[in-house]
């Protein structure tokens, strides 16, 4: 049986999403003040819709979602398939966990992989996520994406964001 990937971001542990994450997941993403800033996540969130994400990932990169953990708890998740994007439970927030978590992936990729770039994006308004990606040294790209909200049922402006694997390698 092949190890379980394991990142560790601080105190915190990034691991694959399971079934048995289902039930905090739900939980977190079913507010909507979380899931208003993502582009594909429905509201009301359901375990039907964890399940199918899980389904998702089963053919995605093993990167692709992961649950940021502390112990047994899930704070949030993040991935890159192909690109970064990420969450946290509202409770979490503002405590620098995402920043920690978005950090250790992103090395681990540059360390891992021959990957050239990473690339991600935010709605314009999200200032928090802007501030993770921009204290990470991703640089805009000028690219504002017209894009759908599913929980908010709207359309909704992407901001484009990108780190080269030399503007990471610079401030290392």
């Amino acid at each position: 049986m092949a190890k379980e990937l394991r990142i560790k971001a601080g105190r915190y542990t990034l691991r694959p999403l399971s079934a048995e994450h289902g039930d905090q997941v739900v939980a977190l993403l079913d507010d909507i003040e979380v899931s208003r800033w993502l582009t594909v996540v429905p509201h009301p969130y359901t375990r039907a819709d964890f399940d199918g994400f899980l389904s998702h990932l089963a053919k995605a990169s093993p990167i692709g979602g992961l649950a940021i953990t502390d112990g047994a708890e899930v704070l949030g998740v993040i991935g890159i398939d192909p690109t970064l994007g990420y969450w946290l439970g509202r409770r979490y927030q503002g405590r620098g966990v995402m920043r920690q978590a978005a950090k250790a992936l992103v090395d681990h990729v540059f360390c891992t992989t021959d990957l050239d770039q990473i690339s991600s994006g935010h709605f314009s308004g999200n200032h928090g996520s802007r501030a993770v990606l921009t204290g990470l040294g991703f640089q805009d790209t000028g690219v504002i994406e017209d894009t759908f909200c599913q929980s908010r049922n709207c359309p909704e402006k992407l901001m484009k964001l990108r780190l080269t694997r030399d503007e990471w390698e610079a401030a290392q």
